[in-house]
C-alpha cells in the first residue's frame, strides 16, 4: 500500500469555464438561461461603467449586457437591465444561482476591452472580473452535471473583491462542506482507469473547492478495508469523509471498514466513524453505487456532489453466514443463477485470452444448465409495502416518511432473526433464483435499475423469488431486466417480489452459491437484515 500526499494540480481551462468571447453556439444548448453572445457583439464603454450599488445590490456586465446582481440569503440573483444585441435570442435572461450550487468564487483582470470597435486607437478600458464557478444541467441528461462559470465584469475593483468575499463567506457557511478527505484509489479494478479518472476529473474540482485530500493507492485486495479499519481516533476525528475511487468493490471495502470500526467496541472510535460521509468516484466496469446515488457514472458529477457537501442517508444490508462471518452491502445478495454464474466465471479466470468475455460465456453456460435449488426462505415483511410505481428521486418523500424499521431499533451487530420476533413468514420450494436487493442498482445496461422501485433510505429490501421455470422463461426475464427491471413480475407468474426488512435462507439438498456484490460467500446458510440510513453518502439523490 502506497500513501501519497495530495498535491493540487494545474488544470487547463475547460470550454465550460473559459470560452472565447467570440464563440457561438445555439441558445438551446445553454441550460442556465445565461445566453452566449453572437460573434458580432462587442462591449461598449457605457456597459463597463457599473452603476450605483448597495451592500446587497450592484451592477455588473455579463457578456456585453448590464446586469443587476442581488445578493440574497439563498444565493445570487441576476436581472438584465439593458442589452445591445444583434440577435435577441442571445440576450442574457434572469437567473438565480443558489449558494448550495456555487463551488467557489474568484477574481481576475481579463484582457482590456476597447471603448469602441471603430476606434482601435482609443485607450482600452480596464475591467475586473468576478467568476462564479457553478455547474449547469444539460437538458437531455440533467443528472450529468457540467462545470460552468458565470463571469461578471466591473470597473470597480473594490466592488468585485467585496462581492467575492461575501459570496465565499456565504458559501462556506451555507452547508457542511468537507474540508479534509481520505481518498482510497484502486489502480487495478475494472479497466484500470481509476488513476486517470482521479487526476483528470475529480482531483481538480476538489482542489478548486479548497478540499484537502490524502490519497492512498491500494496494492492488493482488502487494502482499503484494512486501512479504514485501522484508522486511529485522531484520524477519524480530523477526516470529514472517505472517497473510494474505483469500482463497486472498492466502495464495498470502504463501507465494510467503516462498519467494522463502528462495531469494534471502542465508543469514541465508533462515534467518530458514524459521522463520516462516504463517496464513490466511479472508475470501475459497472459503478452501480455511483449510478444509483447520482443517476450517472460521471466522475466529475460525483466529485461535484462531494465538493458541494451534498448528503443523504443510505440503507445498508448486513449479511451473516452459517460459519459466523458477515459483511455489509448496499447493492444485492443473490442465490441460484447469479451465484452459479459467478462461480463458473471464477473457474474460467485461468483463461487469459477470454478476459472480460468470460462473464457472458459463464452466463450462457449457467442458463443452459437450467438448475433449480430447493430452499426454505423465511422473511420479515415490511410494515407497509411501498407504492409500486414510485421511483426514488432527489428529496424523495417516500424515504422521508418511510415506515420501515428505524435505524435506532436495529443493532448493526447482527442480522439473524430474533426469537419471538412476530410476523415471520416461511416459504419452501424450488427456486431458480433468490435475490435481496437494497438499492435500485442502476447501470449502463439498466439505467432504471435492477429494482426500479427500490429506494436509498426506506428501510426495505426487495426480496425476489424466481420459482422453477423453463430456460426460455428465464431468458425472457433476463431480456426484460434492462428495460423493466424486476418490476415486471405481474407479467411473469413465476416471479414474486416482496418488501421485507429481513430474510433468512436455508438450502435443502443440492446447493448453489451466494453472490454478494460480486463476491462469493463461504457458506450458503445466510440471513440478511436492512439497517435504514446506516451511513451517509455524498449525494442528493437522482434529480
Amino acid at each position: 500500500m502506497v500513501s501519497t500526499a495530495f498535491k493540487p494540480l494545474k488544470v487547463a481551462p475547460v470550454p465550460e469555464i473559459a470560452e472565447a468571447e467570440g464563440s457561438w453556439r445555439s441558445p438551446s444548448q445553454d441550460s442556465m438561461l445565461l445566453r452566449k453572445p453572437s460573434r458580432f457583439s462587442h462591449v461598449h464603454l457605457t456597459d463597463l461603467e457599473a452603476g450605483p450599488s448597495t451592500d446587497c445590490t450592484a451592477h455588473f456586465v455579463l457578456r456585453g449586457a448590464t446586469m443587476k446582481a442581488h445578493l440574497t440569503k439563498s444565493g445570487v440573483q441576476l436581472t438584465p437591465l439593458e442589452t445591445r444585441r444583434c440577435w435577441p435570442l442571445s440576450a442574457p435572461q434572469p437567473a438565480s444561482i443558489p449558494f448550495s450550487e456555487i463551488l467557489c468564487v474568484a477574481t481576475s483582470q481579463p484582457a482590456p476591452a476597447w471603448r469602441h470597435c471603430r476606434r482601435l486607437w482609443s485607450t482600452p478600458t480596464i475591467t475586473h472580473r468576478l467568476s462564479i464557478c457553478t455547474f449547469r444541467r444539460p437538458r437531455l441528461h440533467s443528472c450529468n452535471w457540467v462545470l460552468h462559470s458565470v463571469e461578471l465584469d466591473s470597473q470597480d475593483e473594490d466592488l468585485v473583491r467585496r462581492w467575492a468575499a461575501d459570496i465565499n463567506e456565504a458559501v462556506g457557511t451555507s452547508s457542511k462542506r468537507p474540508r479534509s478527505l481520505l481518498v482510497l484509489l484502486n489502480p487495478f479494478g475494472g479497466s484500470g482507469r481509476a488513476p486517470t479518472v482521479w487526476e483528470r476529473d475529480a482531483s481538480p474540482l476538489l482542489s478548486k473547492a479548497g478540499v484537502l485530500c490524502s490519497v492512498t493507492v491500494t496494492t492488493r485486495p482488502l487494502d482499503a478495508y484494512k486501512t479504514v479499519r485501522d484508522l486511529s481516533l485522531q484520524e477519524l476525528q480530523t477526516c470529514d469523509g472517505i472517497l473510494a475511487v474505483g469500482g463497486d468493490g472498492m466502495f464495498q471495502e470502504v463501507l465494510n471498514g467503516v462498519m467494522a470500526v463502528r462495531s469494534c467496541g471502542e465508543a469514541d472510535r465508533a462515534a467518530a466513524a458514524a459521522k463520516l460521509r462516504l463517496g464513490h468516484i466511479p472508475g470501475g466496469s459497472t459503478d452501480a453505487v455511483a449510478y444509483s446515488l447520482n443517476g450517472t457514472r460521471s466522475a466529475a458529477t460525483a466529485a461535484l456532489h462531494v465538493a458541494l457537501g451534498d448528503r443523504t442517508p443510505l440503507d445498508v444490508m448486513r449479511v451473516d453466514t452459517g460459519d459466523g462471518t458477515h459483511r455489509f452491502s448496499v447493492c444485492y445478495a443473490t442465490y441460484g443463477y447469479m451465484g452459479d454464474l459467478l462461480r463458473t466465471s471464477e473457474t474460467l479466470r485461468w483463461s487469459k485470452w477470454l478476459g472480460e468475455r468470460r462473464y457472458p460465456l459463464a452466463g450462457a453456460l449457467t442458463l443452459l444448465r437450467g438448475r433449480c435449488y430447493r430452499a426454505c426462505v423465511s422473511y420479515l415483511p415490511s410494515m407497509h409495502s411501498a407504492p409500486k410505481a414510485v421511483e426514488c428521486k432527489s428529496q424523495c418523500q417516500l424515504c422521508a416518511t418511510a415506515t420501515g424499521v428505524p435505524p435506532a431499533d436495529i443493532s448493526i451487530d447482527s442480522s439473524t432473526p430474533s426469537e419471538g420476533e412476530p410476523a415471520w413468514t416461511s416459504i419452501e420450494g424450488e427456486f431458480k433464483s433468490i435475490m435481496a436487493i437494497v438499492t435500485p442498482c442502476r447501470s449502463d445496461m439498466s439505467a432504471g435499475g435492477l429494482a426500479r422501485t427500490a429506494h436509498l433510505n426506506d428501510g426495505r429490501l426487495k426480496l425476489v423469488l424466481v420459482k422453477r421455470c423453463s430456460v426460455l422463461q428465464y431468458l425472457r426475464l433476463l431480456i426484460r431486466i434492462p428495460t423493466l427491471g424486476i418490476d415486471a413480475e405481474h407479467d411473469l407468474p413465476f416471479i414474486t417480489v416482496l418488501d421485507v426488512v429481513a430474510v433468512a435462507v436455508k438450502p435443502i439438498g443440492a446447493e448453489s452459491s451466494w453472490n454478494v456484490d460480486g463476491e462469493l460467500m463461504p457458506s450458503n446458510h445466510l440471513s440478511a437484515r436492512v439497517h435504514r440510513g446506516a451511513v451517509e453518502v455524498f449525494s442528493r439523490g437522482v434529480e
